[in-house]
């Protein structure tokens, strides 16, 4: 049977020769891998609109819900050309889509998560501090997910400074458009204690050693 899904597209790997295994999150199903038959092929119709950080509407077809799914058309509602061609941009970018995939299973759908992540691809075109947003988006997530800071801090009775904390609070109840204009935040500290609590229950996630040399060398 023919379905027609909105997805954002958190991850592309290779199949086979010619085709590649994509991570979506879709509007309609949730996170879903597809195959995207001979998308590797150069000039390869299906390429552009199967490529990380791209947000596309998909024709797949499946013989069953519970099986994967094989992308048979699709059309780009937005390609995101600003984040992917700024490579800081593009790093904080599948920061959260690697982040989105971890925290999340397979088939159940929440239309709340797929929006937040295409917020956050939206801001970090335009907002003034990438990794603050990145940092509001990752708390917003994890509290989605059953994972709040809030809880984490009790669970695991851990010191944080007043400051930072005050700041976290800040940032997980704040939308996209405020996170530019909340005042003094001290970025890394609020970074190293958010990441810390994403290690409570993933590995650390692989873009992280790419933003530390963003800030170690200033690209």
């Amino acid at each position: 049977m023919y379905y027609v899904i909105k997805g954002l597209v958190l991850n592309a790997k290779v199949q086979s020769e010619h085709d590649k295994l994509i991570t979506l999150y879709s509007y309609e199903w949730g996170k879903v891998q597809a195959i995207v038959p001979s998308a590797k092929k150069i000039a390869a119709k299906l390429s552009y609109a199967t490529e990380p950080l791209t947000e596309s509407e998909f024709l797949v077809f499946s013989a069953h819900l519970a099986m994967r799914p094989k992308v048979t058309g699709a059309s780009i509602i937005k390609n995101n050309t600003r984040i992917k061609i700024d490579l800081n941009k593009n790093l904080y970018a599948l920061y959260a889509a690697e982040v989105s995939d971890k925290f999340t299973p397979f088939n159940l759908e929440n239309t709340r998560k797929y929006d937040l992540i295409a917020r956050i691809w939206e801001i970090l075109k335009t907002c003034k501090y990438p990794k603050r947003s990145l940092i509001a988006f990752i708390l917003r997530f994890l509290k989605l997910s059953g994972y709040s800071f809030s809880d984490y801090l009790k669970r695991t009775n851990t010191f944080i400074s007043k400051d930072v904390k005050n700041a976290i609070k800040k940032l997980s109840s704040c939308s996209g458009d405020d996170v530019d204009f909340i005042g003094e935040v001290e970025d890394e500290k609020v970074w190293n204690c958010v990441e810390d609590h994403i290690t409570n229950y993933i590995s650390r996630p692989s873009l992280s050693i790419f933003l530390k040399k963003i800030e170690k060398y200033k690209l």
